[in-house]
């Protein structure tokens, strides 16, 4: 088998996945996955042992009774953070018995690389392809990759494994973004979250940055962020580089294997030292459900970047989450529940529970979110009152919203999220919101739903704003008390009196009324008749006199007064500005429930100063029900249930003149001349 020595990275790419197409007939597209990942995994590993490979079998023969098949003590003879036992390799597996003998080298491996396979169903697909005998070609396909560290650096296998991936991803567009986030958009999220970080990231002192990802995927975020680190050093002579240590937690198996992958395979090409060849940066790629089963429960972080799933709901997770969130702020939930079919912001209280405390420097978030988090829920429900809570904490930084056509398989509107619990003095109290919705460039080819990408100069442009906190047509920077109102009840009095008629036929038609027996209808009427006849019209207070009097006369079972005056208000009642306002017996005016309504004030200004520049205009009688209060754990007792929302557009919204009518009509009459001359020519012809 000749070897792919070729530099370019596409020749890796497009040679692998000649051995996927190869086997359509028997794996199908959308499983492609299963053996250009695996496979190709296999083999760099395979051939990152390879130098040490005899020593580590050697060791293994020698020390089996004592450390076992699962020691890291053979990792001393691999010099890597992994190691195989076994003396296989892919190209002496047999033709006669490939799947056993594949199997067994796999079984070989350390746990860290075996449990990649395992969550690859690896052992499955190599049965598909050997009952179709083809498990021996691949494997022998495979065996002539060269992927050595020496011939392919981390970055170069890194830049392989991220086309397979894409690759894969544009074959089954509808599903791609399962797997991994578009690179741009991980670049723009890492690039701001660095953002400011120069001294840090700059220090040769050895510095140890953590960095989290709780829905992982494929680990893209953290990739780029040690990419963009390591970029930052290149050229540069430094003693002790700052390092990253990568967390993560993903709940899809096969994503979750090939970002543990993704994170094995980093630095076993290092020129720097042994140790950092032998540093498993996979160690920390956690698997399950982070809603449910947080891995990584009272740990915080220096950095979190992360993209949740849009729109997904948590009924799977309702009980554990419920659970917790009855715990208060002592969990992760302690701010409310989103509705069950977005757990959007559940992701968010998550990643604000892992941020590094300000007495340890603070921690800070870059988090992909869908438009619902600037503004689902009503005031005083659930998601209003965790953006409350952010809010009243000072962690959002900054929001930007991100073009739309970048992401594979959705076209809704997305926002980049930047979090910090250490904002600079200048920025406290202090949001700052980017319109980067243009900032994008057309790809030659769309990948599914992905039309458009945002260039490495747009996103050190959005950065750079960030950076400087420009203020400009694409950003804007305002107090979050902008974005926190109080909902309050506005009530009319109502001014009510009584139209009597000595025709009674009305009545007839209303449902109470024909409740009652025929005896205590026939008292009604006769009584009805009776006050029209002395007077037609009467104030509201007459009612409670009729319906005492008319009650006193009918037989049991008797409807009670105010049975009787509702049906004398759904009957004869005249709601009108010409009445008395109506009081009740306390001496309270009684309300108008037809123009009850809801105001919302911003916290900033006082409720006697909107009110009069807002409604009392134009209904002067307006009051606000002080009996409706902010009531709840978060909440303070005041008129008024707090709201929030960050009404995004409003700041980038820019007023276009409609066109003049005259304008129009000439272009209309062009038309139809056009098309007067059109079908003339039709005809002629």
């Amino acid at each position: 088998m000749t070897q792919i020595t070729n530099n370019n990275d596409f020749d890796y790419v497009s040679e692998i996945w000649k051995v996927a197409d190869y086997c359509r007939d028997t794996i199908k597209t959308s499983d492609y996955n299963k053996i250009i990942l695996p496979f190709a995994l296999l083999r760099r590993l395979e051939c990152a042992l390879e130098p040490t490979r005899a020593d580590v079998v050697e060791a293994f023969e020698q020390n089996e009774a004592d450390w076992g098949r699962e020691s890291s003590n053979y990792c001393r003879f691999s010099k890597k953070a992994f190691y195989n036992i076994t003396s296989f390799r892919l190209n002496n597996l047999g033709a006669t018995n490939t799947l056993d003998a594949l199997m067994d080298y796999i079984n070989g491996f350390s746990p860290n690389a075996r449990e990649i396979f395992e969550k690859f169903k690896m052992e499955q697909t190599a049965k598909q392809l050997d009952d179709a005998n083809l498990l021996y070609w691949v494997c022998t396909k495979f065996s002539g990759l060269d992927l050595s560290p020496e011939t392919v650096s981390d970055r170069k296998m890194a830049n392989i494994y991220e086309h397979l991936i894409q690759k894969f991803g544009e074959s089954i567009a509808e599903n791609a973004e399962d797997f991994f986030t578009p690179k741009d958009v991980c670049r723009l999220a890492v690039s701001m979250l660095l953002a400011n970080e120069d001294e840090i990231l700059n220090s040769d002192k050895g510095d140890v940055r953590t960095i989290y990802d709780c829905c992982g995927g494929t680990n893209g975020f953290i990739s780029d962020a040690m990419d963009m680190l390591d970029e930052m050093h290149s050229g540069k002579d430094m003693k002790a580089a700052a390092r990253i240590v990568p967390y993560s937690q993903e709940v899809e198996p096969e994503s979750w294997a090939m970002g543990k992958a993704a994170m094995l395979l980093r630095n076993i090409a290092s020129e720097r030292d042994e140790y950092d060849s032998m540093s498993d940066m996979s160690q920390y790629c956690a698997f399950g459900d982070t809603l449910a089963d947080d891995k990584f429960a009272g740990v915080t972080f220096d950095w979190q970047c992360t993209n949740p799933p849009y729109g997904k709901d948590w009924n799977k997770s309702a009980e554990d989450v419920e659970a917790e969130a009855a715990m208060g702020f002592r969990g992760r939930f302690g701010a409310g529940l989103p509705s069950k079919n977005d757990g959007s912001m559940l992701f968010l209280q998550h990643v604000i529970s892992h941020m590094k405390p300000k007495s340890e420097g603070g921690g800070k978030v870059a988090i992909v979110l869908s438009a619902s988090p600037l503004f689902n829920g009503n005031p005083g429900s659930g998601p209003s009152n965790i953006r409350r809570w952010i809010f009243e904490q000072d962690l959002i930084d900054c929001i930007v919203k991100i073009p739309s056509g970048v992401f594979f398989r959705t076209g809704i509107n997305t926002y980049l999220w930047l979090l910090s619990n250490n904002k600079p003095e200048n920025r406290k109290g202090l949001v700052q919101l980017i319109d980067a919705s243009d900032m994008k460039e057309p790809l030659r080819k769309n990948l599914g739903k992905k039309n458009a990408q945002i260039s490495p100069e747009q996103i050190a442009e959005i950065t750079r704003m960030y950076v400087d906190g420009e203020v400009n047509e694409h950003s804007v920077i305002v107090p979050y008390s902008d974005f926190i109102y109080r909902q309050v009840i506005t009530q009319q009095p109502l001014r009510m009196g009584f139209v009597l008629s000595e025709d009674t036929e009305l009545l007839k038609t209303n449902e109470q009324f024909m409740k009652l027996s025929e005896e205590s209808q026939n008292i009604f009427i006769a009584a009805l008749k009776h006050a029209a006849s002395e007077k037609q019209r009467h104030e509201y207070h007459w009612c409670e006199q009729f319906a005492k009097e008319v009650r006193n006369l009918m037989a049991k079972p008797k409807p009670t007064p105010a049975n009787i005056i509702k049906i004398l208000t759904d009957v004869y009642g005249d709601v009108s500005d010409e009445w008395d306002i109506v009081y009740d017996k306390n001496g309270n005016v009684v309300p108008d429930k037809d123009k009850k309504d809801t105001e919302n004030i911003p916290v900033y200004e006082s409720f006697d100063s909107y009110m009069e520049q807002n409604v009392l205009p134009y209904a002067p009688e307006t009051y606000i029900d002080e009996t409706v209060t902010d009531k709840g754990p978060l909440q303070d007792g005041k008129v008024g249930v707090v709201g929030t929302e960050i009404s995004f557009n409003k700041y980038f919204y820019h007023y276009e003149e409609p066109r003049k009518p005259a304008e129009i009509a000439k272009e209309i009459e062009a038309l139809e001349h056009s098309l007067d001359d059109f079908l003339r020519g039709m005809f002629d012809d």
